[in-house]
């Protein structure tokens, strides 16, 4: 661990000692070559050991939704090992893998297939994610009487969320590409707090997810969060009803 980074509370929960260094994006989920400038952060081994469990379950399914050139090499390359390294993953792939429609940006579906998508686990990963991209920013954790609210947005939603939540700051507004694009960040801040703050992750640019209310239908779905007080809650709830 870098000697600035010793003594520090784990980026993650806040609360214990970090006892290593953390990167905030898994290298697992870039081919090689994407792998540099990652940032990092201090965590303890509650926390990291989680996160790894997280990531191991991420880094296996996410390729498979997303034609972006890194997911694709990711495929290629590496999640097959990783798969017959976690037979129960894989039985629950295979298993639960079944027939839908795309749907392309111009509204016309094409025929493929889904594959049982853990929901929990992956807002609980980028949970952790947005903690730990506000301390790589801001070298403290967030307070603990803060909460982080999480959307899942389709592309109509992601546009009124950057109109409406993500402009209310621009001068406070950061555009963050990492690994060449492959992982991207954007988000503002209240300029008296800088953990109140929104943002949206994009992960191989977007994820393609079963619509809830759609059902046999993939869309592209993408990650925005609200973080700060209590009253979070309240802004994300309107949002909700405005965008999802």
């Amino acid at each position: 661990m870098k000697k600035a980074l010793r003594g520090s509370l784990c980026a993650y929960c806040g609360k214990r000692s970090a006892t290593t260094e953390d990167h905030v994006i898994g290298r697992g989920f870039f081919p090689v070559r994407l792998r540099s400038n990652l940032p990092k952060v201090p965590a303890c081994s509650e926390c990291n050991s989680r996160k790894s469990d997280y990531e191991r379950y991420a880094m296996a399914v996410f390729p498979f939704g997303s034609e972006h050139h890194a997911a694709q090499d990711m495929l290629e390359t590496k999640v097959k090992r990783r798969l017959e390294k976690n037979h129960r993953l894989l039985r629950q792939l295979q298993q639960g893998q079944t027939d839908v429609l795309v749907v392309n940006p111009d509204g016309s579906t094409d025929p493929t297939f889904a594959i049982p998508f853990d929901h929990e686990q992956t807002l609980a990963l980028f949970d952790m994610i947005i903690r730990g991209l506000l301390w790589h920013h801001w070298p403290s954790p967030l307070p603990s009487s803060y909460v982080v609210r999480l959307f899942w947005l389709t592309d109509q939603g992601l546009g009124l969320f950057k109109k409406h939540i993500l402009s209310l700051s621009p001068d406070q507004f950061q555009d963050v590409s990492l690994a060449k694009g492959a992982f991207r960040y954007q988000f503002t801040r209240n300029p008296d707090d800088p953990f109140f703050t929104a943002c949206i992750l994009s992960i191989y640019d977007s994820l393609n997810i079963c619509d809830s209310v759609d059902n046999g239908r993939l869309r592209r779905s993408h990650v925005a969060a609200l973080t700060g007080p209590q009253e979070v809650n309240r802004i994300a709830d309107s949002i909700e009803t405005m965008t999802v």
